[in-house]
């Protein structure tokens, strides 16, 4: 099927920027080092203040010393943590982390120098389309200049925190366990977010506040009918074309909904959790939970669109257990919001590459 292993990719958002790098210059990825036990001390020849993020696109060029008097975070993502899915947990956790004020964030993709050669190309058709679904700007290293003058392992994620005053406070590499995690989430002052509002009420197919009690529900609304020729990554009869149509398709908001709730969010972790799609669906279905017709006066759907504030649009609400309103967004969603709405959830979006029935 033309395109099919390419469109795949949208189920893994926050890496498809190193995926179209790979796509275009996979045979010049260095070899993955090992990590040690103990990280390389970071060479006393390199200045921390004279290290550049150099501007792509229309992010401009940022010398990390400019920035004395915020904390900053590096996140740095290597060939092992696209292949090898390294450092999910902690990635899940930094989108979810509510940062004090005075903290900023960067994404870097670690890429092999011939890659430059193509930079125009990657940014025009992967890492541009991607900017504002990021929640942290984008920079792609070719050659790896950060992660040599940080002093970490090459191809795999990377971690690094300055402090106020330019000075590395915290330095990681590969997966990181509940324990470095919590390390890392001080080092940053973050915090979980606090409890949402208290649920409104609704009624729509069975779906209500009483039954949200026992069990998160999540409500679906999409603003248009989305026939499954319509959804890019799927194994069989999904959209189909290059990886910049299909980056297109994606941004359509119910489209993108679609795609999560057929592909991304699998059937046996959506099981217990109550659900309700308001739109039209052609060739497509959500095992286990209903379709409601948008312009059933009676189904409760303006109801609830009035009740959670989200207007005529796209929209994905959650609520959680406790009758609270633990995510609400509208419109065109970006993937780094909805790895948080999995993460409430506790779901594992669908890995790069797997297949499974739909």
């Amino acid at each position: 099927m033309k395109g099919n292993s390419k469109l795949r990719i949208l189920g893994g958002a926050v890496l498809v920027i190193l995926l179209g790098v790979g796509a275009t210059g996979w045979a010049m990825w260095p070899e993955v080092d090992d990590i040690p036990e103990v990280l390389e001390a970071i060479d006393e020849e390199v200045s921390i203040a004279d290290l550049v993020l150099v501007g792509q696109g229309p992010v401009d060029s940022v010398r990390l010393g400019d920035l004395e008097g915020q904390r900053v975070f590096i996140m740095i993502e290597g060939r092992e943590s696209l292949r090898g899915g390294e450092g999910k947990a902690l990635r899940r956790a930094l989108h979810r982390w509510e940062m004090p004020a005075d903290t900023v964030g960067f994404s870097i993709g670690d890429a092999p120098g011939g890659a430059a050669v193509m930079k125009g190309k990657i940014e025009r058709e992967f890492v541009g389309p991607m900017r504002d679904e990021m929640k942290w700007p984008i920079y792609v290293d070719y050659g790896g200049k950060i992660t040599t003058a940080f002093s970490l392992p090459r191809g795999h994620l990377g971690l690094v925190i300055l402090d106020a005053q330019g000075e590395v406070v915290m330095r990681h590499a590969g997966d990181a366990s509940e324990a470095e995690i919590r390390e890392i989430q001080a080092a940053l002052g973050a915090s979980e977010p606090a409890s949402g509002p208290e649920a409104p009420e609704f009624s729509i197919a069975g779906v209500y506040n009483g039954s949200c009690r026992a069990r998160a529900c999540v409500l679906v609304f999409l603003d248009e009918k989305v026939g499954r020729a319509e959804i890019p990554g799927l194994d069989e009869g999904g959209f189909e074309g290059e990886m910049s149509e299909a980056f297109e398709q994606i941004r359509q908001p119910s489209v993108r909904l679609a795609r999560v709730m057929l592909a991304d969010w699998e059937p046996d972790q959506r099981g217990a959790i109550a659900g309700v799609v308001v739109g039209e669906a052609e060739g497509w279905e959500v095992e286990g939970w209903p379709f409601v017709d948008p312009a059933d006066p009676d189904a409760g759907v303006a109801e609830a669109r009035e009740a959670f504030g989200i207007g005529d649009q796209a929209a994905l609400v959650i609520v959680d257990s406790d009758n609270k309103v633990a995510f609400s967004a509208t419109g065109r969603i970006p993937f780094w919001q909805l790895s948080v709405a999995a993460d409430i959830l506790g779901i594992t979006p669908k890995p790069y590459g797997k297949k499974h029935e739909q």
